[in-house]
C-alpha cells in the first residue's frame, strides 16, 4: 500500500464476516467525529490527545465493561465508543460549540420521550423538544 492510500472500511475488521461496528450508535459517533473534524471543529491531534486522556482516566478508575459481572456478554466496544461520546462532548463544550446545559437538556428530552413512549413504538422528539 502506498503512503497516501487508505484501506477500504471493510479492511478495518479483523474478520470480514463480522461488522466493523457492533451497534449502529457506534458507527454514528464515529461518523459524527470524523465529519466535525473534516469541517474544522477540531484537529485530529486534539481529538487523539483528548481521547487518549479519557481512555487513561477510565483505565485508572477501573472502568471497563469486561469487569461488569452483571453483563452476560460484555462488549468492550461499548465502553470504547462511550469514551468517544464523552471526548466529543468535552471538545465541543471546551470550544463553546455546544454548551453542557444544551447537552443535558437533550439527554433529558430523549429520556422523557422513551419513558413516555408505549412499548414497541418508535421513540421520537416533538418539535417543541427539538
Amino acid at each position: 500500500m502506498s503512503a497516501g492510500s487508505c484501506p477500504p472500511a471493510s479492511a478495518l475488521s479483523g474478520d470480514r464476516n463480522e461488522p466493523v461496528f457492533a451497534n449502529p450508535w457506534q458507527a454514528q459517533i464515529f461518523a459524527l467525529v470524523v465529519g466535525l473534524h473534516q469541517r474544522g471543529c477540531f484537529s485530529w491531534g486534539e481529538w487523539t490527545e483528548t481521547l487518549s486522556a479519557e481512555i487513561a482516566a477510565a483505565r485508572d478508575n477501573g472502568e471497563n465493561d469486561s469487569i461488569d459481572s452483571k453483563k452476560e456478554e460484555a462488549d468492550p466496544g461499548d465502553s470504547y465508543y462511550r469514551m468517544w461520546v464523552i471526548t466529543l462532548e468535552r471538545i465541543l463544550t471546551s470550544k463553546t460549540i455546544v454548551y453542557s446545559d444544551d447537552i443535558q437538556n437533550r439527554v433529558n428530552a430523549w429520556r422523557n420521550a422513551y419513558l413516555n413512549t408505549p412499548h414497541g413504538n418508535p421513540v421520537t422528539l416533538s418539535r417543541t423538544e427539538d
